[in-house]
């Protein structure tokens, strides 16, 4: 048994996690800690990424700080027991779900928004009462020290810890009996995670990613939906699991939104891959891998790299065999495909693997709603990328190849928590219906009782 697991264990069994008030203070504490220490947060996030401190704090420290103002407004609401109906063949009795912490849990976070998918599923692991082994990627060494030394600061009695290493290490917590786990990464490592988590039969949610299509016919705004398929494209550099993957523009207006998106990247990164405060890519290995997809196709814009930044890329006339159309992109290249009928894209669509977002740009409503309708997702937008993950009020996660399980706000208590059914029966009454002799009589009654 490893020393995080132990120490998880005895913190979880001494009580010191259950506590409506004590979860409060601990969320009081982190929040305290976060404003504190935002400088240096920002810091790290620069040096691991090269994110501007104005990034840094909109879709990471500020994400953090939203989702614990949101969850002490109605964690005691959420911790009620639920009265429920009760069947009338079970009178007299009622029917209670409680809300339980599952225990001891581990949460495996990657480097593409290092603090933040650390943070976010530790508030809701709190919120739920748990004690929680955080995992953070090496990739990003700066904001992985930072988070060590916050969790010895705000939890002390190890409530909450941090383990550093890399990919062995993991193996070696997830080889512990968790009682969840919880993995933010790519599909390819999220079955791995799901193989070790069956050895000890550990429930697993699992964000992964995937190709997140975004949409664009002939009725949209074309000049707002190039800067906001900009906007989502080129945070973090395409580092983003939701982040819009490829556009599918209608035929009529392909050629003029293209324009636009150049003109809205260029406003973007206005030196390319030298612009200053936009973001690096990780490491070499996945710089490679963007500098591969722009071989043998047509590049609007961009295409370049310098040191570990890749220019905002786009391109044209790209077919549904080219190697940017095979996996997820993740960086900062946007490949541009046109349709001619809703027909085919809904068709093309269903065949592909469910995606974790889901981006429409469009002024008819019908459209939008048989989107709805037909396709399947994980989240989406309408006429904006991203920023339904900035809700606290809608749960965020993946279905199929995307992932499984839900957090954020009430979605990510609920994912930390055992949902345990009570029924009380009353001793006052006892009908004799369902014990032995069977007869005609018993079984005219539980035709009643049960139809």
């Amino acid at each position: 048994m490893s020393a995080f697991y132990d120490r998880a264990k005895k913190v979880f069994e001494s009580g010191k996690t259950l506590d409506f008030k004590d979860r409060i203070q601990m969320l009081n504490a982190l929040a305290a800690w976060i404003q504190t220490h935002e400088s240096e947060i920002e810091k790290a996030l620069f040096l691991d990424l090269s994110k501007s401190g104005f990034e840094a704090f909109m879709t990471e420290v500020g994400i953090v700080l939203s989702e614990i103002s949101h969850v002490k407004k109605h964690l005691k609401k959420w911790m009620r027991n639920i009265r429920v109906k009760t069947p009338l063949s079970l009178f007299p009795a009622k029917s209670v779900k409680l809300y339980r912490p599952y225990g001891p849990v581990l949460i495996l976070s990657p480097w593409n928004y290092p603090f933040l998918l650390a943070v976010e599923p530790l508030v809701s692991a709190i919120a739920a009462g748990n004690s929680a082994v955080v995992k953070p990627s090496f990739k990003t060494p700066h904001v992985a020290q930072l988070l060590l030394q916050m969790t010895k600061e705000v939890f002390p009695d190890g409530e909450a810890q941090v383990a550093l290493g890399n990919h062995v290490l993991a193996d070696a917590l997830m080889a512990e009996p968790f009682q969840l786990i919880f993995f933010t990464g790519s599909p390819k490592i999220g079955r791995h995670v799901m193989e070790m988590a069956s050895q000890n039969l550990t429930p697993v949610v699992l964000e992964l990613g995937g190709k997140s299509p975004c949409i664009v016919d002939e009725s949209a705004n074309l000049e707002l939906a190039a800067k906001r398929i900009a906007f989502g494209k080129l945070i973090n550099a395409g580092q983003t699991c939701v982040a819009p993957d490829f556009v599918l523009v209608h035929e009529k207006v392909r050629r003029q939104l293209e324009s636009l998106l150049v003109k809205a990247f260029e406003t973007f990164a206005p030196q390319g891959e030298k612009t200053e405060f936009f973001p690096s890519i990780v490491d070499t290995p996945h710089l490679q891998r963007l500098q591969n997809f722009v071989q043998n196709e047509k590049v609007l814009l961009g295409g370049k790299a310098s040191g570990k930044k890749f220019a905002p890329t786009i391109l044209s006339d790209i077919s549904w065999e080219s190697p940017v159309m095979q996996e997820e992109i993740f960086g900062p290249i946007l490949p541009v495909l046109s349709y001619a009928s809703e027909e085919e894209i809904c068709e093309k669509l269903r065949a592909m693997p469910r995606p974790l977002a889901f981006y429409v740009f469009s002024e008819n409503k019908k459209w939008i709603r048989r989107v709805q309708k037909e396709l399947h997702f994980g989240g989406m937008c309408v006429n904006d990328t991203l920023m339904h993950i900035a809700s606290s009020e809608l749960p965020f996660g993946g279905v199929g190849n995307s992932g499984m399980g839900r957090y954020h706000g009430e979605a990510g208590f609920r994912t930390f928590s055992h949902e345990e059914s009570v029924l009380d029966r009353g001793t006052w009454l006892d009908l004799n219906f369902r014990y032995p002799p069977f007869t005609d009589a018993k079984k005219r009654l539980l035709h009643f009782f049960l139809k």
